[in-house]
């Protein structure tokens, strides 16, 4: 037995394509051949097959090569000459809010629905069959006030018309809402009340009364799953809706609240089926935060292959598409959820800002400062440059949607120079470009969503869906890959000089998600000794027509070597 563990080494090295990786000694568990797999090693290498041992990438290589290192126990899975790439990683998502939204919350998403008074109509639905003095709580997309007919939201005084008994909230996106009276009620919210428990900005009339339209208050919203809830979406339901689109791995950004039951779905020995990096907000100013950032980690005794502390992140802004990201200038119009000034809203002052980077990175944990306008990249990119300049970074430092909104020149230099890992939602060219003029005019809104810019500039720009409930197509990656490579925008074709390849589109959802996570050692390509991660194609996206990018479909999705989804024939 000894001598052939010694010959299959052998013969590994023997036959593997580029480099000299480390192989296991012992026969392959299962070989894939008879494919056409991009590894997105350093050299581009494209490949027939792999071998997998324990979980892990053995050898990879020809078919006749890797099937010479198959022993009597080794499973072969025919790969029918489909198309094959690194499993797919979702680089900033929120699992637990959008499988909350998607399986309770009562649907007032565009273009679905498209009007106020068709959201009114649905939210009256519900009513009928909620007992009284229950929450209702209602998901509109994003910039609903650019997108219903009548260009406004709904107001208290209606959602008191439908809804009476029930206290309920309309989510604008997750960074405005509008409430009812009994909404207000339930939340402790008299006249002269401007801030809820959890950071969440109540704006009043000239009169001091509350106006029912709230700002920030996602950390306030009174829908919290019980364990047995939460323990169900982490085991099965998030598990098989990111790995029926292709993902194996997701940077999966969470509440505090809910860490205890992901803790006990991660020491449960359970096989999971998906990689989970678990970063966790408390607040949007991280008011909240415990001086032992310790006490937010996962389970030392977790497996850190399948779940992983991600660190902190925390909201410097709110997002220009709610009219609430901190911009130096006003915003055009006037909304009544506006905040005082229309100039957004600043969650952390500089200071504060300074504060949470020094805490996060001194404790080794990666920080993660969400910055979508000009004003508040400024206050990140500043706050991570006195970190810098008093000593060595123990972690990553990142900004979420860096440039999707607004990005200078000067903010993309420094960035790169101070090799900030960021992230950014290609999809949401189709979902928000038309608000973001709307909102911010055209010479601000045309310095969005630049990626050959960003990527010119040496920036390796991590994808993720950002999927919340809001918007659930942006689930599907090749969304996001076909708006990045063809500029298709909800106004048409946009910048087009702006366009990406396909093979950096993909790098955004594999190995350069993979480096923003601080996780390339082990994942984002496939090489030898990373896990054995994959997504199988519908079609070779390399070589297909650009326009059909988006209708790729995922057939099989594979996670340490084993189906984990496969797509009906």
């Amino acid at each position: 037995m000894l001598v052939r563990k010694i010959i299959i080494a052998l013969m590994a090295v023997a036959f593997a394509w580029n480099s000299a990786p480390v192989f296991a000694a012992a026969e392959p568990d299962v070989i894939y051949f008879n494919g056409r797999i991009a590894t997105l090693d350093a050299t581009g290498t494209t490949v027939e097959a792999v071998a997998v041992t324990d979980g892990k990438f053995s050898a990879v290589g020809t078919s006749d090569a890797m099937k010479k290192l198959a022993g009597p126990a080794t499973q072969m899975i025919d790969l029918s000459g489909k198309s094959v790439v690194p499993g797919l990683i979702d680089g900033h998502t929120h699992p637990v809010e959008a499988v909350r939204m998607k399986e309770k919350w009562v649907d007032a998403r565009f273009p679905g629905v498209s009007s106020v008074r068709q959201a009114l109509e649905n939210v009256s639905a519900r009513v009928k069959i909620t007992p009284k003095g229950e929450w209702i709580c209602a998901a509109a997309s994003s910039s609903s006030e650019n997108k219903f007919v009548e260009k406004r939201l709904p107001n208290k005084k209606e959602l008191d018309t439908v809804a009476p008994e029930n206290p309920v909230v309309f989510l604008n996106g997750t960074h405005a809402a509008v409430v009812n009276t009994l909404a207000l009620q339930k939340m402790g919210v008299t006249k002269g009340v401007t801030r809820l428990k959890h950071g969440g900005i109540i704006l009043t009339d000239d009169k001091g009364e509350p106006t029912g339209d709230l700002i920030e208050a996602e950390g306030d919203v009174p829908d919290s799953p019980t364990e047995e809830e939460l323990v169900r979406y982490f085991s099965k339901d998030i598990p098989e809706l990111w790995n029926q689109n292709g993902f194996t791995s997701v940077l999966g950004i969470t509440n505090a609240q809910t860490l205890p039951a992901l803790n006990k779905v991660a020491t449960s020995g359970a096989v999971p089926t998906l990689r989970y990096t678990a970063p966790v907000w408390t607040d949007p100013a991280g008011k909240l935060l415990p001086e032992d950032l310790a006490t937010l980690a996962i389970s030392k005794s977790a497996d850190s292959a399948w779940f992983r502390t991600g660190g902190i992140k925390v909201w410097i802004d709110g997002e220009p598409d709610a009219r609430t990201g901190a911009v130096y200038e006003p915003y055009l119009g006037k909304f009544p959820g506006d905040f005082p000034g229309g100039k957004g809203i600043l969650n952390s002052t500089q200071e504060k800002a300074d504060q949470l980077a020094a805490h996060t990175d001194g404790a080794g944990l990666m920080s993660l400062f969400h910055c979508s306008a000009d004003h508040s990249t400024d206050i990140g990119l500043n706050a991570y440059e006195k970190l810098l300049k008093a000593g060595p970074r123990k972690n990553i430092l990142r900004l979420e949607h860096f440039g999707d909104f607004m990005m200078t020149k000067e903010e993309l230099r420094r960035a790169v120079a101070m090799d900030i890992k960021v992230s950014v939602q290609p999809a949401w060219l189709t979902n928000l470009a038309k608000s973001n003029y709307e909102n911010l005019g055209k010479e601000r809104a045309n310095t969005s969503f630049r990626f050959r810019e960003m990527i010119d500039a040496g920036l390796e720009p991590s994808g993720g869906t950002d999927v919340t409930g809001i918007y659930l197509v942006n689930l599907n990656p090749f969304l996001h890959i076909w708006a990045a490579v063809t500029r298709h925008s909800d106004m048409g074709i946009f910048q087009p000089e702006q366009a990406i390849t396909v093979l950096e589109a993909l790098k955004m959802w594999t190995i350069w998600a993979a480096k923003a996570m601080g996780e390339a050692d082990v994942k984002g390509s496939i090489e030898p000794g990373k896990y054995a991660d994959m997504t199988v194609l519908s079609e070779d996206i390399f070589t297909m027509e650009k326009e059909g990018l988006k209708d790729v479909q995922v057939l099989k999705t594979i996670v340490g070597g084993n189906v984990v989804y496969q797509a009906a024939q």
